[in-house]
Protein backbone atom coordinates (compact mmCIF):
# COMPACT_ATOMS: atom_id res chain seq x y z
CA UNK A 1 0.00 0.00 0.00
CA UNK A 2 1.37 3.37 -1.10
CA UNK A 3 1.90 5.98 1.52
CA UNK A 4 0.00 9.27 1.11
CA UNK A 5 1.76 11.96 -0.92
CA UNK A 6 3.87 14.22 1.25
CA UNK A 7 3.67 18.02 0.92
CA UNK A 8 5.80 19.40 -1.86
CA UNK A 9 9.23 20.61 -0.90
CA UNK A 10 10.40 24.12 -1.73
CA UNK A 11 12.42 22.67 -4.61
CA UNK A 12 9.35 20.99 -6.09
CA UNK A 13 7.34 24.23 -5.85
CA UNK A 14 9.95 26.15 -7.87
CA UNK A 15 8.38 27.42 -11.13
CA UNK A 16 9.62 26.08 -14.43
CA UNK A 17 11.63 28.10 -16.94
CA UNK A 18 8.59 28.48 -19.24
CA UNK A 19 6.52 29.82 -16.37
CA UNK A 20 9.25 32.30 -15.47
CA UNK A 21 9.39 33.56 -19.05
CA UNK A 22 5.59 33.93 -19.17
CA UNK A 23 5.63 35.80 -15.86
CA UNK A 24 8.41 38.14 -17.09
CA UNK A 25 6.53 38.87 -20.32
CA UNK A 26 3.39 39.70 -18.38
CA UNK A 27 5.35 42.04 -16.10
CA UNK A 28 6.85 43.86 -19.07
CA UNK A 29 3.40 44.16 -20.66
CA UNK A 30 1.99 45.66 -17.47
CA UNK A 31 4.88 48.10 -17.24
CA UNK A 32 4.28 49.47 -20.75
CA UNK A 33 1.78 52.29 -20.94
CA UNK A 34 -1.29 51.01 -22.71
CA UNK A 35 -2.51 53.05 -25.64
CA UNK A 36 -6.20 53.48 -25.25
CA UNK A 37 -8.08 53.41 -28.51
CA UNK A 38 -9.07 56.92 -29.39
CA UNK A 39 -12.71 57.77 -29.89
CA UNK A 40 -14.05 57.44 -33.40
CA UNK A 41 -14.20 60.87 -35.02
CA UNK A 42 -17.65 62.35 -34.59
CA UNK A 43 -18.12 62.92 -38.30
CA UNK A 44 -17.67 59.18 -39.00
CA UNK A 45 -20.00 58.29 -36.11
CA UNK A 46 -22.66 60.55 -37.57
CA UNK A 47 -22.18 59.05 -41.03
CA UNK A 48 -22.62 55.50 -39.70
CA UNK A 49 -25.76 56.50 -37.78
CA UNK A 50 -27.16 58.15 -40.92
CA UNK A 51 -26.45 55.06 -43.02
CA UNK A 52 -28.16 52.90 -40.38
CA UNK A 53 -31.47 54.77 -40.62
CA UNK A 54 -31.34 55.93 -44.25
CA UNK A 55 -34.20 54.74 -46.40
CA UNK A 56 -37.76 55.80 -45.49
CA UNK A 57 -37.23 59.53 -46.09
CA UNK A 58 -35.53 59.12 -49.45
CA UNK A 59 -37.89 56.35 -50.60
CA UNK A 60 -41.12 58.17 -49.76
CA UNK A 61 -39.94 61.48 -51.24
CA UNK A 62 -39.00 59.74 -54.50
CA UNK A 63 -42.33 57.89 -54.52
CA UNK A 64 -44.02 61.29 -54.64
CA UNK A 65 -42.49 61.77 -58.10
CA UNK A 66 -44.78 59.09 -59.51
CA UNK A 67 -46.45 58.90 -62.93
CA UNK A 68 -48.89 61.68 -62.00
CA UNK A 69 -46.05 63.81 -60.68
CA UNK A 70 -43.96 63.36 -63.82
CA UNK A 71 -46.99 64.31 -65.93
CA UNK A 72 -47.54 67.45 -63.81
CA UNK A 73 -43.89 68.54 -64.01
CA UNK A 74 -43.74 67.82 -67.76
CA UNK A 75 -46.92 69.80 -68.32
CA UNK A 76 -45.61 72.76 -66.28
CA UNK A 77 -42.35 72.87 -68.25
CA UNK A 78 -44.02 72.47 -71.65
CA UNK A 79 -46.72 75.04 -70.85
CA UNK A 80 -44.85 77.73 -68.92
CA UNK A 81 -41.16 77.10 -69.54
CA UNK A 82 -39.01 78.10 -66.56
CA UNK A 83 -41.67 80.45 -65.15
CA UNK A 84 -42.56 78.27 -62.15
CA UNK A 85 -39.12 77.06 -61.09
CA UNK A 86 -39.19 79.47 -58.12
CA UNK A 87 -42.13 77.52 -56.66
CA UNK A 88 -39.90 74.55 -55.88
CA UNK A 89 -38.18 76.43 -53.04
CA UNK A 90 -41.33 76.87 -50.87
CA UNK A 91 -42.48 73.40 -51.95
CA UNK A 92 -39.19 71.97 -50.63
CA UNK A 93 -39.60 73.77 -47.29
CA UNK A 94 -43.19 72.56 -47.00
CA UNK A 95 -42.20 68.97 -47.78
CA UNK A 96 -39.36 68.97 -45.24
CA UNK A 97 -41.47 70.48 -42.44
CA UNK A 98 -44.38 68.08 -42.99
CA UNK A 99 -42.26 64.95 -43.23
CA UNK A 100 -40.03 65.93 -40.30
CA UNK A 101 -43.08 66.12 -38.04
CA UNK A 102 -44.23 62.69 -39.19
CA UNK A 103 -40.78 61.12 -38.79
CA UNK A 104 -40.43 62.69 -35.33
CA UNK A 105 -43.78 61.25 -34.27
CA UNK A 106 -42.65 57.80 -35.43
CA UNK A 107 -39.27 57.92 -33.70
CA UNK A 108 -40.50 59.22 -30.34
CA UNK A 109 -43.78 57.28 -30.00
CA UNK A 110 -42.78 54.12 -31.93
CA UNK A 111 -46.32 54.12 -33.37
CA UNK A 112 -47.77 54.65 -36.81
CA UNK A 113 -49.84 57.70 -37.67
CA UNK A 114 -53.11 55.75 -37.75
CA UNK A 115 -52.32 54.26 -34.34
CA UNK A 116 -51.97 57.75 -32.89
CA UNK A 117 -55.10 59.03 -34.66
CA UNK A 118 -57.13 56.11 -33.27
CA UNK A 119 -55.85 56.65 -29.74
CA UNK A 120 -56.28 60.42 -29.76
CA UNK A 121 -59.35 61.02 -31.96
CA UNK A 122 -61.31 57.78 -31.79
CA UNK A 123 -62.50 55.06 -34.14
CA UNK A 124 -64.80 57.19 -36.34
CA UNK A 125 -62.09 59.51 -37.60
CA UNK A 126 -59.77 56.55 -38.01
CA UNK A 127 -62.31 54.68 -40.17
CA UNK A 128 -62.92 57.82 -42.25
CA UNK A 129 -59.22 58.21 -43.00
CA UNK A 130 -58.81 54.48 -43.67
CA UNK A 131 -61.71 54.31 -46.15
CA UNK A 132 -60.60 57.39 -48.11
CA UNK A 133 -57.00 56.12 -48.21
CA UNK A 134 -58.11 52.72 -49.55
CA UNK A 135 -60.15 54.30 -52.36
CA UNK A 136 -57.62 57.01 -53.23
CA UNK A 137 -54.59 54.72 -53.08
CA UNK A 138 -56.39 52.07 -55.10
CA UNK A 139 -57.10 54.55 -57.89
CA UNK A 140 -53.58 55.97 -57.77
CA UNK A 141 -52.13 52.44 -57.96
CA UNK A 142 -54.06 52.00 -61.20
CA UNK A 143 -52.48 55.19 -62.53
CA UNK A 144 -49.01 53.87 -61.61
CA UNK A 145 -49.57 50.72 -63.68
CA UNK A 146 -50.64 53.01 -66.52
CA UNK A 147 -47.28 54.75 -66.16
CA UNK A 148 -45.46 51.41 -66.20
CA UNK A 149 -47.33 50.32 -69.33
CA UNK A 150 -46.70 53.65 -71.04
CA UNK A 151 -43.02 53.84 -70.14
CA UNK A 152 -42.21 50.27 -71.12
CA UNK A 153 -44.37 50.70 -74.23
CA UNK A 154 -41.99 53.44 -75.37
CA UNK A 155 -39.19 50.88 -74.96
CA UNK A 156 -41.04 48.32 -77.10
CA UNK A 157 -42.59 46.12 -74.37
CA UNK A 158 -46.22 44.99 -74.95
CA UNK A 159 -48.76 46.36 -72.49
CA UNK A 160 -49.86 43.04 -70.97
CA UNK A 161 -46.25 41.90 -70.48
CA UNK A 162 -45.34 45.21 -68.81
CA UNK A 163 -48.31 45.20 -66.42
CA UNK A 164 -48.25 41.52 -65.45
CA UNK A 165 -44.46 41.45 -65.21
CA UNK A 166 -44.37 44.54 -62.99
CA UNK A 167 -47.08 43.20 -60.68
CA UNK A 168 -45.30 39.86 -60.35
CA UNK A 169 -41.95 41.53 -59.71
CA UNK A 170 -43.34 43.82 -57.00
CA UNK A 171 -45.19 40.93 -55.35
CA UNK A 172 -42.14 38.65 -55.27
CA UNK A 173 -39.84 41.40 -53.97
CA UNK A 174 -42.14 42.42 -51.10
CA UNK A 175 -43.59 39.01 -50.18
CA UNK A 176 -40.45 36.91 -50.47
CA UNK A 177 -37.74 39.32 -49.29
CA UNK A 178 -36.82 40.76 -45.91
CA UNK A 179 -37.19 44.41 -45.01
CA UNK A 180 -33.56 45.33 -45.68
CA UNK A 181 -33.61 43.85 -49.18
CA UNK A 182 -36.95 45.51 -49.98
CA UNK A 183 -35.58 48.84 -48.80
CA UNK A 184 -32.42 48.47 -50.90
CA UNK A 185 -34.45 47.66 -54.00
CA UNK A 186 -36.64 50.72 -53.40
CA UNK A 187 -33.50 52.85 -53.02
CA UNK A 188 -32.08 51.36 -56.23
CA UNK A 189 -35.28 52.27 -58.10
CA UNK A 190 -34.67 55.84 -56.99
CA UNK A 191 -31.47 55.82 -59.04
CA UNK A 192 -33.54 55.70 -62.24
CA UNK A 193 -34.48 59.32 -61.51
CA UNK A 194 -30.89 60.28 -62.39
CA UNK A 195 -31.96 59.78 -66.00
CA UNK A 196 -33.85 63.08 -65.78
CA UNK A 197 -30.72 64.93 -64.67
CA UNK A 198 -28.75 63.43 -67.56
CA UNK A 199 -31.55 64.27 -69.99
CA UNK A 200 -31.66 67.88 -68.78
CA UNK A 201 -27.92 68.24 -69.31
CA UNK A 202 -28.04 66.72 -72.81
CA UNK A 203 -30.65 69.21 -74.07
CA UNK A 204 -28.31 72.15 -73.20
CA UNK A 205 -30.71 74.54 -71.41
CA UNK A 206 -29.93 78.17 -70.60
CA UNK A 207 -28.57 77.79 -67.07
CA UNK A 208 -28.45 81.56 -66.46
CA UNK A 209 -32.16 81.84 -67.23
CA UNK A 210 -32.82 78.81 -64.99
CA UNK A 211 -30.96 80.38 -62.06
CA UNK A 212 -32.82 83.66 -62.52
CA UNK A 213 -36.25 81.95 -62.70
CA UNK A 214 -35.44 79.90 -59.59
CA UNK A 215 -34.38 82.84 -57.44
CA UNK A 216 -36.56 85.65 -58.85
CA UNK A 217 -40.30 84.92 -59.24
CA UNK A 218 -41.78 86.58 -62.32
CA UNK A 219 -45.15 87.51 -60.82
CA UNK A 220 -45.67 90.23 -63.44
CA UNK A 221 -45.93 87.68 -66.26
CA UNK A 222 -49.19 88.09 -68.23
CA UNK A 223 -50.34 84.52 -67.57
CA UNK A 224 -49.87 84.60 -63.80
CA UNK A 225 -53.22 86.21 -62.97
CA UNK A 226 -55.28 83.68 -64.92
CA UNK A 227 -57.34 80.88 -63.38
CA UNK A 228 -55.61 78.01 -65.26
CA UNK A 229 -52.23 79.23 -64.01
CA UNK A 230 -53.47 79.16 -60.41
CA UNK A 231 -54.84 75.65 -60.84
CA UNK A 232 -51.53 74.46 -62.37
CA UNK A 233 -49.58 76.04 -59.52
CA UNK A 234 -51.78 74.30 -56.96
CA UNK A 235 -51.36 71.00 -58.83
CA UNK A 236 -47.59 71.49 -58.71
CA UNK A 237 -47.74 71.87 -54.92
CA UNK A 238 -50.29 69.11 -54.39
CA UNK A 239 -48.43 66.49 -56.39
CA UNK A 240 -45.32 66.95 -54.21
CA UNK A 241 -47.05 66.23 -50.87
CA UNK A 242 -49.61 63.44 -50.83
CA UNK A 243 -51.34 61.68 -47.90
CA UNK A 244 -49.88 58.24 -48.58
CA UNK A 245 -46.36 59.66 -48.35
CA UNK A 246 -46.88 60.77 -44.74
CA UNK A 247 -48.66 57.57 -43.72
CA UNK A 248 -45.99 55.35 -45.26
CA UNK A 249 -43.10 57.41 -43.86
CA UNK A 250 -44.20 57.11 -40.24
CA UNK A 251 -45.13 53.42 -40.52
CA UNK A 252 -41.86 52.61 -42.29
CA UNK A 253 -39.84 54.55 -39.70
CA UNK A 254 -41.46 52.51 -36.92
CA UNK A 255 -41.05 49.24 -38.85
CA UNK A 256 -37.35 50.01 -39.31
CA UNK A 257 -36.94 50.32 -35.54
CA UNK A 258 -35.79 53.97 -35.41
CA UNK A 259 -35.92 55.45 -31.91
CA UNK A 260 -35.69 58.89 -30.36
CA UNK A 261 -31.90 58.71 -30.23
CA UNK A 262 -31.92 58.23 -34.01
CA UNK A 263 -33.88 61.43 -34.60
CA UNK A 264 -30.87 63.37 -35.92
CA UNK A 265 -30.01 60.88 -38.69
CA UNK A 266 -33.71 60.38 -39.43
CA UNK A 267 -34.06 64.12 -39.98
CA UNK A 268 -31.04 64.02 -42.27
CA UNK A 269 -32.69 61.20 -44.21
CA UNK A 270 -35.91 63.22 -44.60
CA UNK A 271 -34.08 66.40 -45.63
CA UNK A 272 -31.74 64.70 -48.12
CA UNK A 273 -34.63 62.71 -49.61
CA UNK A 274 -36.75 65.83 -49.99
CA UNK A 275 -33.92 67.76 -51.64
CA UNK A 276 -33.22 64.92 -54.08
CA UNK A 277 -36.90 64.52 -55.00
CA UNK A 278 -37.44 68.25 -55.59
CA UNK A 279 -34.24 68.45 -57.66
CA UNK A 280 -35.55 65.65 -59.88
CA UNK A 281 -38.87 67.47 -60.26
CA UNK A 282 -37.06 70.67 -61.20
CA UNK A 283 -34.91 68.86 -63.79
CA UNK A 284 -38.05 67.42 -65.43
CA UNK A 285 -39.40 70.96 -65.73
CA UNK A 286 -36.04 72.18 -67.06
CA UNK A 287 -35.94 69.41 -69.69
CA UNK A 288 -39.42 70.04 -71.04
CA UNK A 289 -39.01 73.82 -70.77
CA UNK A 290 -35.88 73.67 -72.95
CA UNK A 291 -37.40 71.36 -75.57
CA UNK A 292 -41.20 71.38 -75.67
CA UNK A 293 -41.94 74.97 -74.56
CA UNK A 294 -40.17 76.67 -77.53
CA UNK A 295 -41.65 74.21 -80.06
CA UNK A 296 -45.37 74.80 -80.09
CA UNK A 297 -46.47 73.61 -76.63
CA UNK A 298 -46.23 76.98 -74.84
CA UNK A 299 -49.56 77.61 -73.14
CA UNK A 300 -50.80 74.19 -74.27
CA UNK A 301 -48.83 71.61 -72.25
CA UNK A 302 -48.95 67.84 -72.63
CA UNK A 303 -51.64 65.24 -71.98
CA UNK A 304 -49.43 62.60 -70.35
CA UNK A 305 -45.88 61.80 -69.32
CA UNK A 306 -45.67 59.41 -72.27
CA UNK A 307 -46.49 62.22 -74.68
CA UNK A 308 -43.73 64.32 -73.13
CA UNK A 309 -41.24 61.48 -73.65
CA UNK A 310 -42.35 60.95 -77.26
CA UNK A 311 -42.09 64.67 -77.97
CA UNK A 312 -38.45 64.66 -76.88
CA UNK A 313 -37.36 62.29 -79.69
CA UNK A 314 -37.41 64.73 -82.62
CA UNK A 315 -36.04 67.56 -80.46
CA UNK A 316 -33.35 65.89 -78.33
CA UNK A 317 -32.84 62.45 -79.92
CA UNK A 318 -33.93 58.92 -79.11
CA UNK A 319 -31.64 58.68 -76.07
CA UNK A 320 -33.50 61.52 -74.36
CA UNK A 321 -36.80 59.75 -74.98
CA UNK A 322 -35.43 56.47 -73.62
CA UNK A 323 -33.96 58.10 -70.51
CA UNK A 324 -37.26 59.86 -69.86
CA UNK A 325 -39.13 56.57 -70.29
CA UNK A 326 -36.75 54.72 -67.94
CA UNK A 327 -37.31 57.37 -65.29
CA UNK A 328 -41.08 57.03 -65.76
CA UNK A 329 -40.90 53.23 -65.35
CA UNK A 330 -38.71 53.46 -62.24
CA UNK A 331 -40.96 56.09 -60.66
CA UNK A 332 -44.13 54.11 -61.43
CA UNK A 333 -42.65 50.84 -60.12
CA UNK A 334 -41.61 52.51 -56.87
CA UNK A 335 -44.99 54.16 -56.33
CA UNK A 336 -46.88 50.99 -57.39
CA UNK A 337 -45.09 49.16 -54.57
CA UNK A 338 -45.35 51.96 -51.98
CA UNK A 339 -49.08 52.63 -52.47
CA UNK A 340 -50.30 49.08 -51.62
CA UNK A 341 -47.83 48.93 -48.72
CA UNK A 342 -49.04 52.28 -47.42
CA UNK A 343 -52.66 51.15 -47.66
CA UNK A 344 -51.91 47.88 -45.85
CA UNK A 345 -50.11 49.78 -43.08
CA UNK A 346 -53.03 52.21 -42.70
CA UNK A 347 -55.79 49.59 -42.48
CA UNK A 348 -53.84 47.31 -40.13
CA UNK A 349 -53.00 50.23 -37.85
CA UNK A 350 -56.66 51.29 -37.86
CA UNK A 351 -57.75 47.85 -36.64
CA UNK A 352 -54.72 47.07 -34.49
CA UNK A 353 -53.64 44.15 -36.69
CA UNK A 354 -50.07 42.91 -37.17
CA UNK A 355 -48.28 44.80 -39.95
CA UNK A 356 -44.67 44.48 -40.99
CA UNK A 357 -42.76 43.55 -44.12
CA UNK A 358 -40.63 41.34 -41.86
CA UNK A 359 -43.63 39.29 -40.67
CA UNK A 360 -44.79 36.05 -42.27
CA UNK A 361 -48.18 35.67 -43.93
CA UNK A 362 -49.38 33.57 -40.98
CA UNK A 363 -48.48 36.36 -38.54
CA UNK A 364 -49.90 39.24 -40.63
CA UNK A 365 -52.60 37.82 -42.93
CA UNK A 366 -54.58 41.08 -43.24
CA UNK A 367 -51.45 43.07 -44.09
CA UNK A 368 -50.32 40.80 -46.91
CA UNK A 369 -53.87 40.16 -48.19
CA UNK A 370 -54.47 43.90 -48.60
CA UNK A 371 -51.11 44.40 -50.28
CA UNK A 372 -51.62 41.52 -52.72
CA UNK A 373 -55.26 42.45 -53.37
CA UNK A 374 -54.47 46.04 -54.34
CA UNK A 375 -51.64 44.86 -56.55
CA UNK A 376 -53.83 42.34 -58.37
CA UNK A 377 -56.78 44.74 -58.76
CA UNK A 378 -54.58 47.59 -59.99
CA UNK A 379 -52.82 45.46 -62.58
CA UNK A 380 -56.00 43.58 -63.57
CA UNK A 381 -58.05 46.71 -64.28
CA UNK A 382 -55.22 48.12 -66.39
CA UNK A 383 -55.54 45.10 -68.72
CA UNK A 384 -59.20 45.94 -69.45
CA UNK A 385 -59.46 47.84 -72.77
CA UNK A 386 -60.90 51.36 -72.60
CA UNK A 387 -60.34 52.03 -68.91
CA UNK A 388 -60.69 55.83 -68.35
CA UNK A 389 -57.31 56.43 -66.72
CA UNK A 390 -57.71 60.21 -66.87
CA UNK A 391 -61.06 60.07 -65.05
CA UNK A 392 -59.60 57.78 -62.39
CA UNK A 393 -56.65 60.12 -61.89
CA UNK A 394 -58.93 63.16 -61.49
CA UNK A 395 -61.16 61.28 -59.03
CA UNK A 396 -58.26 60.13 -56.87
CA UNK A 397 -56.79 63.62 -56.95
CA UNK A 398 -60.12 64.89 -55.58
CA UNK A 399 -60.04 62.32 -52.77
CA UNK A 400 -56.44 63.23 -51.97
CA UNK A 401 -57.55 66.85 -51.81
CA UNK A 402 -60.18 65.93 -49.24
CA UNK A 403 -57.81 63.82 -47.13
CA UNK A 404 -54.65 65.93 -47.18
CA UNK A 405 -55.91 68.95 -45.19
CA UNK A 406 -57.54 66.67 -42.62
CA UNK A 407 -54.38 64.59 -42.28
CA UNK A 408 -52.18 67.68 -41.92
CA UNK A 409 -54.41 69.00 -39.12
CA UNK A 410 -54.05 65.66 -37.31
CA UNK A 411 -50.28 65.78 -37.76
CA UNK A 412 -50.07 69.35 -36.40
CA UNK A 413 -52.17 68.51 -33.32
CA UNK A 414 -50.17 65.35 -32.59
CA UNK A 415 -46.84 67.15 -33.10
CA UNK A 416 -47.89 69.68 -30.42
CA UNK A 417 -49.00 67.06 -27.88
CA UNK A 418 -46.66 67.25 -24.88
CA UNK A 419 -47.93 63.88 -23.58
CA UNK A 420 -46.79 62.19 -26.78
CA UNK A 421 -43.56 64.01 -27.59
CA UNK A 422 -42.55 65.75 -24.36
CA UNK A 423 -39.62 68.02 -25.12
CA UNK A 424 -39.74 66.90 -28.77
CA UNK A 425 -43.05 68.65 -29.44
CA UNK A 426 -43.19 71.63 -31.79
CA UNK A 427 -41.68 74.80 -30.37
CA UNK A 428 -43.05 78.33 -30.99
CA UNK A 429 -40.73 79.16 -33.91
CA UNK A 430 -41.12 75.78 -35.57
CA UNK A 431 -44.86 75.82 -34.90
CA UNK A 432 -45.23 79.22 -36.53
CA UNK A 433 -43.41 78.20 -39.70
CA UNK A 434 -45.13 74.81 -39.85
CA UNK A 435 -48.53 76.36 -39.19
CA UNK A 436 -48.03 78.93 -41.95
CA UNK A 437 -46.96 76.30 -44.47
CA UNK A 438 -49.78 73.95 -43.54
CA UNK A 439 -52.36 76.76 -43.71
CA UNK A 440 -51.18 77.83 -47.16
CA UNK A 441 -51.16 74.23 -48.37
CA UNK A 442 -54.67 73.62 -47.02
CA UNK A 443 -55.93 76.78 -48.74
CA UNK A 444 -54.34 75.86 -52.06
CA UNK A 445 -55.63 72.29 -51.83
CA UNK A 446 -59.14 73.61 -51.14
CA UNK A 447 -58.95 75.76 -54.28
CA UNK A 448 -57.73 72.77 -56.31
CA UNK A 449 -60.60 70.69 -54.95
CA UNK A 450 -63.07 73.41 -55.93
CA UNK A 451 -61.54 73.63 -59.41
CA UNK A 452 -61.78 69.88 -59.84
CA UNK A 453 -65.40 69.72 -58.80
CA UNK A 454 -66.36 72.83 -60.81
CA UNK A 455 -64.02 73.03 -63.85
CA UNK A 456 -65.55 76.29 -65.13
CA UNK A 457 -64.85 78.15 -61.89
CA UNK A 458 -61.34 79.34 -62.85
CA UNK A 459 -61.66 79.64 -66.62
Amino acid sequence: MKSPRQPATPRERRPTTAALRQHAAAAVSRARPRRKPGPRPRRFSRIWRYLAVIGPGIIVANAGNDAGGIFTYSNIGAKYGNLLLWAFIPILLCLIVTQEMVARLGCVTNKGLMDLIRERFGVRWTLFVAVVVIVANGGTTLAEFAGIAGGLGLLGVPRWVAVMGAAALIGVVVLRSNRKLVERIFLALGLTFLGYIITAITVHPDWNAIAHSTLVPDLAHPGVATGPFLVDLIALVGTSITPYMQLFLQSSTVDKGSREQDLGPVRADVISGSIFAILIAAFIVITTAATLFPHGLAGVGVDSAQQAAQALRPLAGSHAEQLFAIGLVGASLLAAAILPLSTAFVVCEAFGAERSVQSSFADAPLFFTLFTGLLVVGAGIMLIPGVPITGVAIGTQTLDGILLPVLLIFIMILANDSHLLGKRRNGPIYNGSAGTLVTVLIGMTAVLLAATMAPGLFT
